[in-house]
């Protein structure tokens, strides 16, 4: 394995090929693979500590040259986990073949080759033919698509008001309730659109996380861990208001929102739920400022941003295992929320509101939460988008707030249908 520095930067968005096997971007930067080198995959409880035993195993007998020696490049891995441990979908990590990054200004290329490869000599090996494979695909032109809800408006009402009974009786503080929209591509296959779709959602939502990997496209406004060295951030989101389009809300709107109960308590639950497993992990955290107003294209969030130090040895999977799901995605108390989420959903979660991004072996890496996503079906998009239920939730509101965050993916799809896009 081999990472090298380009000599010139690359707008690494405009470089999404038509086949990638993964793809990490934020702003102007990210990663973009091609090809799997090695797939790892766990199930289960342990599937955290699964996924990082096995991926230190290949870390260790990996020939590492890091020539670029930048965030990113040596040896690195895409990584999507199940939201559940009882999910049907593995948690997998994904080695790819070919890597192709840029961080603050700078690109690298990173080439994978086996033993078997480098004998028969058939697969590219310079950064000149490596970096001609990432070139930016043709985007399809699809039909404008219906999105069929799982649920008519009323019957997810209904859930709201249930999940709202269950914490007014004291089983639970906090809930959240998400709802799926199925887009059917008629013959179209779903996985052509991945590439465009993912293009678009960076674009559209720079201050996103846009990831795509196996059978998740998304852009997701928040980080469940980041680790740069032994700094450790996370970005909380909890508490939400709708807005048209890129409108923002007024000064007042926003002092409004900031100190609303209902919305104060709701982030307060998410925010608890992360500080506290850091603590417990030995993370030593900076004082907070509290929340503030995040604004995303049709929504503002109330958003906490966590920064701490953490102890020599501790991985980001152990991390982010000791803090998934928070109470920003299943509730409190956990166990509680969570039961009631299979009962009222009915449906295995698999990949939404899970970790997914990258890790890399020296111990950096970025694991946002998969939200504003789609699963990929053969010919089907399946959006799932809902929002956090409190003692004061409203079943009209909370309906609104889930078709609300429905837009990016549907938005960037029908960007797709039209020629121009």
């Amino acid at each position: 394995m081999r990472s090298v520095q380009l000599d010139s930067p690359v707008t690494i968005a405009e470089r999404i090929p038509e086949d990638p096997s993964a793809l990490w971007l934020h702003g102007s930067g990210g990663l973009i693979g091609i090809g799997e080198a090695a797939r790892l995959e766990a199930t289960g409880a342990d599937r955290f500590d699964a996924l990082a035993r096995a991926f230190r195993a290949v870390s260790d007998n990996a020939e590492v040259e890091d020539l670029a020696n930048l965030r990113g490049s040596g040896l690195v891995a895409f990584a999507s986990f199940s939201y559940s441990p009882g999910s049907s979908r593995p948690s997998r990590l994904v080695i790819p073949r070919y890597l192709l990054g840029s961080v603050d200004g700078c690109a690298f290329l990173t080439i994978v080759s086996t033993e078997n490869e480098a004998a028969v000599g058939t697969s590219p090996t310079s950064a000149e033919q490596v970096l001609a494979l990432f070139q930016a695909g043709k985007s399809p032109t699809v039909a404008p698509r219906a999105m069929r809800p799982a649920h008519s408006g009323e019957a997810y009402r209904g859930l709201v008001k249930e999940a709202v009974q269950e914490i007014d009786d004291g089983v639970a503080e906090k809930i959240v309730l998400s709802e799926r929209f199925e887009i059917d591509l008629g013959a179209l296959e779903a996985t052509s659109l991945v590439p465009a779709l993912a293009s678009q959602l960076s674009r559209r939502y720079p201050t996103a996380w846009t990831f795509a990997l196996d059978d998740i496209v998304g852009a997701s406004p928040e980080m469940l861990v980041r680790t740069e060295g032994s700094t450790v951030f996370s970005r909380v989101l909890a508490g939400s208001r709708p807005v048209s389009g890129d409108e923002e809300l007024s000064a007042e709107e926003r002092e409004t929102f900031l100190h609303d109960p209902k919305e104060r308590s709701e982030h307060d639950f998410a925010a608890r739920s992360v500080r506290e497993p850091l603590e417990r992990l030995g993370v030593r955290l900076a004082p907070s400022e509290g929340p503030f107003v995040l604004h995303v294209p049709g929504i503002e969030h109330l958003a906490t941003d966590i920064r701490g130090v953490a102890p020599e040895g501790l991985g980001i999977l152990e991390i982010a295992g000791a803090l998934h799901p928070s109470a920003a995605v299943s509730g409190t108390p956990l166990s509680v929320a969570n039961e009631v989420i299979a009962r009222l959903e009915r449906v295995d979660r698999a990949g939404y509101a899970s970790p997914v991004g990258w890790i890399g072996a020296d111990g950096d890496g970025e694991l946002a939460i998969a939200l504003r996503m789609a699963h990929v079906g053969a010919t089907t998009l399946t959006v799932q988008a809902g929002g956090g239920l409190v003692s004061d939730s409203d079943p009209l509101t909370e309906h609104a707030e889930a078709l609300a965050k429905t837009r990016p993916i549907v938005r960037a799809l029908e960007a797709l249908s039209s020629p121009e896009a």
